[in-house]
């Protein structure tokens, strides 16, 4: 079992993911069951959904069991988020880590402005590819506006996130 935990480490420490987990990070690793559940039931009804199979049995029961799978997964990543955010508490690596966060400079306004940009491009994207499988308007100029509405109202939700938490 030593050796499991070295290479997770080994992992971790490669892809930089030393940080302090944030709050929803901490609530699914707390509630790694309820994730579980929680992920394969919505991932059972979308596939079913997906494939309108609610009135066959066979698809439905496979989305189950799809679902199950998805469920499990996210499970097990929770328990591992759990026990890398006890062991990384213990050696106290986080602190080192919040105290560089809070002397960090905030970014600046172009790299937030390409920041943006960036994922309007992706979700103009992801609406221009999904919208010949779906009854939706497709177009060239409705991906784009569809992805600057998604977008808008993130942005907007996370600020007003950040004004009430004020």
């Amino acid at each position: 079992m030593r050796r499991w935990e070295k290479a997770l480490l080994a992992v971790d420490r490669v892809l930089g993911t030393g940080e302090p987990p944030s709050r929803v990070e901490l609530a699914a690793a707390r509630h790694p069951v309820g994730v579980g559940v929680t992920t394969g039931t919505v991932m059972a009804v979308l596939i079913a959904a997906a494939l309108s199979g609610f009135d066959d049995p066979v698809i439905l029961f496979q989305a189950a069991l799809i679902g199950a799978g998805l469920g499990l997964l996210g499970w097990a990543a929770c328990r591992n988020a759990r026990w890398l955010h006890a062991h990384y508490a213990r050696t106290g690596r986080y602190e080192e880590v919040r105290q560089k966060a809070l002397r960090a400079k905030p970014l600046s306004r172009r790299a937030m402005i390409l920041r943006m940009l960036g994922a309007w491009a992706v979700t103009s994207g992801m609406f221009w590819l999904i919208a010949p499988r779906q009854d939706i308007p497709r177009g060239w100029l409705w991906s784009p506006a569809f992805g600057a509405g998604l977008l808008a109202f993130a942005y907007a939700a996370t600020w007003l996130k950040q004004k009430r938490s004020r």
